[in-house]
């Protein structure tokens, strides 16, 4: 049997069998739980009803919850973009011993687990942590900022968390910017803005645009940090479905939320390449 004409999918075998079972089916899952009904008694009746959807998107709790998750998102790509030029521009210019260092400084943090990592922002960010120690003692506040457990700490615990993500597509980005047109730009008069504008920011876009995405979709689905370093009064989408799953017992419900916030991700990929491909013709994903 000539099996040259099979061989691709031989190859796909082993991807296929992980992501269909322990990815496609479960989402498939969620997807129809989302169309059953929640019984008062705590059970997930099987039919079909839209009534679910029509309470996310009507209901003001439930868009609030949307609203919050996706402002943190927006926001903590934004913070993470500003931060991550810099260091992702030293990261790919760097060689020897100074690029294995900032490789190191990027990739160390993610070999920690998250929960070391939150307990570890909750003794720096904390009233009586080194944060606020340290301005105190220098005199440039009284009394201790609020940090902990409020807008302010979740965005620093997922802005730590996420930067990787990031810096690593955009330092790949960098890397392939050529020092003959970095010289060409300044043989010809272009200043460093000049320069940055329209030679380094066009060839950078695609690992923005990457980055962007990796971390938009991962503060979406994020539960550990807004679980621990979250506030109440400021509730995100992932926390929020876990509780309606297993406090409130509404399957259904909770099932019609995340299938939403995957339809969010999905069509937030889509429109971002549908920009790039108008917009930026020359750089692609």
């Amino acid at each position: 049997m000539n099996v040259r004409p099979y061989i691709h999918w031989i190859w796909l075998a082993p991807t296929g069998a992980l992501l269909i079972p322990f990815f496609l089916i479960p989402i498939l899952l969620l997807l129809r739980n989302s169309f059953y009904i929640d019984s008062p008694m705590g059970f997930l009746v099987p039919g079909f009803t839209l009534e679910n959807y029509a309470k996310v998107l009507s209901d003001p709790y439930y868009l609030r919850i949307f609203g919050n998750t996706f402002l943190s998102a927006i926001a903590v790509s934004i913070i993470a973009l500003l931060i991550s030029y810099p260091f992702a521009w030293m990261l790919a210019q760097a060689s020897g011993k100074g690029r294995v260092f900032l490789v190191w400084a990027v990739y160390l943090p993610i070999y920690a687990s998250v929960i070391m990592r939150v307990f570890g922002w909750i003794v720096i960010i904390a009233d009586s942590g080194i944060i606020n120690e340290a301005l105190m003692r220098i005199g440039l506040i009284a009394a201790p900022i609020r940090m902990i457990n409020e807008v302010e700490g979740m965005t620093i615990g997922l802005l730590h968390r996420y930067l990787p993500l990031m810096i690593l597509p955009l330092a790949a980005a960098l890397s392939k910017v050529d020092g003959s047109l970095l010289r060409a730009s300044s043989n010809l008069g272009g200043g460093w803005w000049f320069t940055w504008r329209r030679v380094i920011l066009p060839i950078s876009i695609p690992g923005a645009v990457a980055g962007i995405q990796l971390v938009f979709a991962s503060v979406l689905s994020d539960f550990v940090i807004p679980s621990m370093m979250g506030t109440p009064s400021f509730p995100m989408l992932a926390p929020s479905i876990f509780y309606e799953a297993t406090t409130n017992a509404r399957w259904a419900l909770s099932g019609a939320m995340g299938t939403l916030i995957l339809l969010s991700v999905a069509l937030f990929l889509i429109c971002m390449n549908l920009i790039m491909r108008r917009f930026a013709p020359w750089a692609k994903l």
